[in-house]
């Protein structure tokens, strides 16, 4: 087992809201309505592609899909993303700032809804790299947070001037690290879980909290999750972060770098099930989706279903 995967068999039972939210409908989940925003951005990622991958949710109707899942959703619309965010490979931080830019409003974004008790940001067509923006507006609308980040990689590699690193590569790290890149709110490792990844960490010192997919695994999805969630103080607010890349190339082969080895689409399904049936969270966004390699909208449509399968009341 690797140093930083959960001790699982050691962990404490948290809180009744959690075996609430693990064995029926979480009340508080139950009611929450999502707020759908797409992301036009690319800056993050390794290079410029589709700049509006939401445009595919809204094809494959994903607000009807939801509502027909007994969901309250509203469709927001897009975060406004400049025009002018450069494009480059100058290291250390591949077409930067601009992913600084769109950060700064994502944050300002969905920071009115995270003031609305219930009311809960759903983010589409993003690349890796929003999770810091996001997380700074939780950051700033509660007052202890924690990410579950997941992820068929473990996304913690340091920007080095020896070479351009996508912002999306080092979300984890930027989230964990003080740094001149970011000046948003520096998570501890422990606030951070990145779990169902087969690309292991690229700064093993961060000692952050992970489940590997040889985990999830060997304890089963469900029971993974369960731990995680244990793991987590009742008291925090969660932003779940889903890069498509953790499943696995066969079942979903549209994600902006796929992995032959991930979960399995009902693997994920029974994790998420457990993930979004707790009250605690407050950020949903949906990382990675490549429509230029989705033209005919299957694969967008099975990732939607997946979701929400894992929501239905």
């Amino acid at each position: 087992m690797e140093r930083r995967e959960f001790l699982l068999g050691a962990m404490t039972v948290a809180a009744a809201p959690l075996m609430a939210s693990v064995h029926g409908a979480d009340d508080k989940a139950a009611g929450r309505r999502y707020h759908l925003l797409g992301v036009p951005l690319r800056a993050g990622s390794l290079m410029p592609g589709n700049e509006n991958d939401a445009q595919a949710y809204r094809d494959a109707q994903i607000v009807e899909r939801m509502r027909a899942a007994g969901l309250q959703v509203v469709d927001d619309g897009d975060v406004a993303i400049p025009s002018y965010l450069p494009h480059h490979s100058v290291p250390p931080i591949r077409s930067w700032p601009a992913p600084r830019i769109a950060w700064e409003a994502i944050r300002d974004r969905v920071a009115p809804i995270l003031g609305q008790p219930g009311e809960v940001p759903f983010l589409i067509g993003c690349d890796c790299s929003v999770v810091v923006g996001t997380t700074e507006a939780l950051a700033k609308a509660s007052p202890e947070v924690h990410v579950l980040y997941i992820d068929g990689d473990f996304d913690d590699a340091a920007p080095v001037a020896a070479r351009s690193t996508s912002a999306a590569s080092c979300a984890v790290w930027l989230l964990t690290h003080e740094s001149p890149f970011w000046a948003g709110p520096i998570l501890k490792p422990s606030q951070v879980t990145v779990i169902g990844w087969t690309n292991g960490s690229r700064s093993p010192e961060s000692a952050v909290s992970s489940i590997s997919l040889a985990e999830v695994r060997r304890r089963g999805a469900r029971e993974a999750a369960i731990a995680a969630l244990r793991s987590i103080p009742a008291s925090a607010s969660i932003l779940l972060h889903f890069d498509m890349d953790v499943l696995r190339k066969a079942d979903l082969p549209v994600a902006y770098f796929p992995h032959a080895e991930g979960m399995s689409l009902s693997e994920a399904g029974e994790m998420l099930k457990v993930f979004l049936s707790d009250s605690r969270i407050r950020i949903v966004e949906v990382s990675e989706y490549a429509a230029l390699r989705d033209l005919d909208g299957v694969y967008v449509r099975k990732l939607i279903d997946l979701f929400c399968g894992a929501s239905k009341r």
